[in-house]
């Protein structure tokens, strides 16, 4: 109740937030998405086909209606059979479940998807396939449970198809290759898998370096120093020192990681996340600019700071000392500390999306939310006396501006390196 009570004098605008942080951190918990991957799971294990493609798409209802179902019912297949529209978001994001309940990796995407039921397992068709070609996968004796048959070429006579079996590099063959022999070579195939599944030699350094990157947060690193110091100001113990640090830690991180799991999913409804993802580098270049004019011009208007009525609110819940006191001051600043670092936050997110799976994306998310908080964890375990607690916090005061310096620095730095190494043109 001391909480809530806590939380109702919390300013209006953090408030007006409280529905959205709910529905965020709702995501960090499996029920919540219990019900999508069951449909998508029960779907996969049904007899019905689904066939996904844009409602723009003047080739591709002709193609579902005069060659993919005919020539899938002329071997048993897709006697039922379903058709969406991937442009509508409820629609998109049935095809992602099914998707990432396939392990489809997020590369391996075409104007056209069909998931086909067959007595061995799942058939991905994508793209215009020709009907010999789908016949011949069918009917092929060493097919295995799941298989991605793939034509990407949309216009003119295709010269070539590709095949992937969940194992190794996509297989490209031309078009005269039958699938008897391709699909031999694609089962020994070896290289590395398509990007879109774990791709932990780009996102893993990307995620660590930038996690590491964003934890240098100057709103954060401030309220930390504060709590420390007034702590030790009432002469509190260690312990107690220790459990209300952890605490307000705890909470930053819960409320930090719920925010990027909601831009996660939000994102994802794109139907081009290689553009979400040089959108999101530009963003981090454009606000570590701000970063940068701010150290030059300090009378610039556009500042990336915690606002100040929170900064207000959350000295006074510090001053109480308190374990729900501590919680709202780690929910005001996990919250208000996204115009500190967002940037770099939000174009690690879009990375996420156009390069791995939902699944992937969540446990990327939560080792850099684990990285973000290190250092206030450091600080926490290293301070342990007054002296070195208030020389930290006064040492920020001193160094604030500098440290937004280097921060910017970091930010364009990052962004800039984004753009030309991981996501590339």
């Amino acid at each position: 109740m001391r909480l809530l009570a806590h939380l109702r004098r919390l300013p209006g605008p953090v408030i007006r937030l409280g529905p959205v942080l709910m529905l965020a951190l709702g995501l960090l918990f499996p029920g919540v998405d219990a019900h999508a991957a069951q449909r998508a799971q029960a779907v996969l294990s049904s007899e019905t086909t689904h066939v996904f493609f844009s409602a723009g798409c003047a080739d591709c209802w002709p193609y579902v209606e005069e060659v993919l179902l005919p020539v899938l019912q002329s071997h048993g297949l897709a006697l039922e059979s379903e058709i969406h529209d991937y442009t509508a978001p409820s629609e998109r994001a049935y095809l992602l479940e099914m998707a990432d309940e396939l392990e489809l990796p997020r590369s391996v995407a075409d104007s056209l998807y069909a998931f086909v039921p067959t007595p061995e397992g799942t058939l991905v068709v994508l793209g215009h396939v020709p009907p010999n070609l789908i016949s011949e996968a069918v009917s092929a004796a060493r097919r295995p449970a799941k298989l991605v048959l793939w034509q990407p070429e949309m216009h003119g006579e295709p010269t070539e198809y590709r095949l992937w079996a969940w194992s190794g590099a996509v297989q490209t063959y031309s078009i005269e290759t039958p699938i008897a022999e391709a699909l031999e070579a694609t089962l020994k195939a070896a290289g590395p898998l398509p990007v879109g599944l774990a791709n932990l030699s780009q996102l893993l350094p990307a995620v660590m370096v930038t996690g590491l990157a964003d934890s240098v947060n100057p709103c954060a690193f401030a309220v930390i120093l504060l709590l420390l110091a007034f702590l030790f100001t009432l002469r509190q113990s260690r312990g107690r020192i220790l459990g209300l640090g952890f605490v307000y830690i705890g909470m930053i991180f819960l409320v930090y990681y719920a925010i990027g799991l909601g831009i996660l999913r939000a994102v994802r409804f794109s139907d081009d996340p290689h553009f979400v993802a040089r959108a999101g580098s530009w963003l981090l270049i454009g606000l570590g600019a701000i970063n940068l004019i701010e150290y030059f011009f300090p009378d610039f208007p556009i500042k990336l700071h915690m606002p100040r009525f929170a900064g207000q609110r959350t000295n006074e819940l510090i001053k109480q000392a308190s374990l729900p006191t501590t919680v709202a001051a780690g929910l005001l600043v996990g919250l208000c500390t996204f115009p500190c670092s967002g940037g770099i936050y939000v174009s690690i997110i879009t990375l996420l999306n156009a390069r791995t799976t939902l699944g992937w994306g969540i446990a990327y998310l939560g080792l850099y939310n684990v990285l973000f908080v290190l250092p206030l964890i450091v600080i926490l375990l290293a301070a342990g006396n007054r002296t070195t607690a208030k020389a930290w916090a006064r040492w920020e005061r001193e160094h604030a501006l500098r440290i937004r310096l280097w921060y910017g620095l970091v930010m364009v730095g990052l962004g800039v390196a984004m753009l030309l190494w991981v996501i590339g043109p």
